[in-house]
């Protein structure tokens, strides 16, 4: 069945999916049609976030031919916010703000030691990686 999909103040396209094609798979071909990376994807459905591992056959009692679902383009979180949640959810705020700075302080330093070689082989590991989990596309995850 074919659905069209609408960037929230942007870009349509219409996609062709089945009732087995995931959520993930989908903003796959999203990515490929329109250059939104998938994991900076938010898709909408009558209001609702579609889950990634889901497919759209779990959604047949709503998303029929034709229907148009709508994705939120979600910008990238710098590192240093993300830890700081995750150190917020299971540790009191003081103590969380230290962890985060320990962190962050640690990871560039050896980030920092890192020759070039050695961060071109820890690309290729990641890149074969995501290649195997997700087949070969221009844009890993």
């Amino acid at each position: 069945m074919k659905i069209l999909i609408k960037v929230l103040k942007g870009d349509e396209c219409e996609v062709e999916v089945f009732d087995t094609t995931t959520i993930f798979e989908l903003k796959r071909k999203v990515e490929k049609i329109l250059n939104i990376p998938a994991a900076h994807q938010k898709i909408l459905y009558l209001g609702r976030t579609l889950i990634d591992d889901k497919t759209i056959g779990s959604y047949s009692t709503t998303i029929k031919p034709g229907s148009k679902l709508t994705i939120v383009v979600k910008e990238g979180e710098m590192l240093k916010d993300v830890m700081l949640k995750l150190f917020k959810r299971y540790y009191p705020e003081e103590q969380a703000a230290n962890m985060n700075r320990t962190f962050i302080a640690d990871f560039e330093r050896k980030l920092n030691e890192m020759s070039l070689d050695d961060i071109e082989r820890m690309a290729t590991y990641f890149l074969n990686r995501d290649r195997q989990l997700y087949g070969d596309a221009t844009h890993p995850i």
